[in-house]
């Protein structure tokens, strides 16, 4: 299994907050997509780890290479969105099967790792982890998406295994759902409240 963290994006919604790049925010001193890679690389499930960068981050991409080189491969996509992003990790990456991960999860673990590299399902090919919607809002975040499962509303963490070799371009492919309840995937930085309650929550240890 090879993992591929999504760091191409525009980050417009941080926009007027930071004055960096959204994945090259810090939290204790590591910017969020260095704390993504090294849980990535302490779950040790994946025999090799990429960071998608496009024109939209190219600080991020300069970061990469003189800071985490070491740690993860670096993949260009064309930066047009986000869909359009992860097929090209997946055409790229063609057969294979991918942890795809975004880079604002500063907090997400070793352990929320293993839990979903365990118990995804293979004959799907594609499993997207989720949360309760209500579980995500009580520690302060706006999700930004939704789906509802058997009548009730979850969010997406930013966090898919995806089969390339069963997932075409640009036709929908059948979607399984990991439930987690877990600060380190639902806690989604998208904006500067969202940060900020990454930043409390990692320094209070809750």
């Amino acid at each position: 299994m090879m993992a591929a963290i999504m760091c191409g994006g525009r980050g417009s919604r941080m926009q007027g907050f930071a004055d960096i790049e959204k994945p090259l925010l810090k939290l204790n001193g590591k910017t969020m997509l260095e704390l993504v890679v090294d849980t990535l690389l302490q779950s040790k499930n994946f025999s090799k780890i990429l960071a998608a960068t496009s024109s939209n981050s190219p600080n991020t991409k300069s970061y990469l290479l003189s800071n985490l080189s070491h740690k993860a491969d670096i993949l260009q996509t064309e930066g047009i969105g986000y869909s359009n992003d992860i097929s090209t990790v997946l055409n790229t990456l063609r057969p294979a099967t991918i942890f795809v991960v975004t880079a604002d999860l500063p907090l997400l673990t070793s352990k929320n790792v293993n839990r979903i590299v365990l118990n995804w399902k293979r004959e799907y090919p594609c499993t997207s982890v989720v949360s309760e919607k209500r579980f995500v809002t009580s520690m302060g975040i706006n999700p930004s998406i939704t789906v509802c499962i058997d009548s009730r509303q979850y969010c997406y963490s930013g966090i898919s295994i995806i089969d390339s070799s069963k997932a075409c371009s640009g036709a929908k492919i059948d979607e399984d759902y990991l439930i987690m309840n877990e600060k380190g995937v639902a806690v989604n930085v998208n904006t500067r409240s969202d940060f900020e309650i990454a930043e409390m929550l990692m320094s209070s240890g809750v």
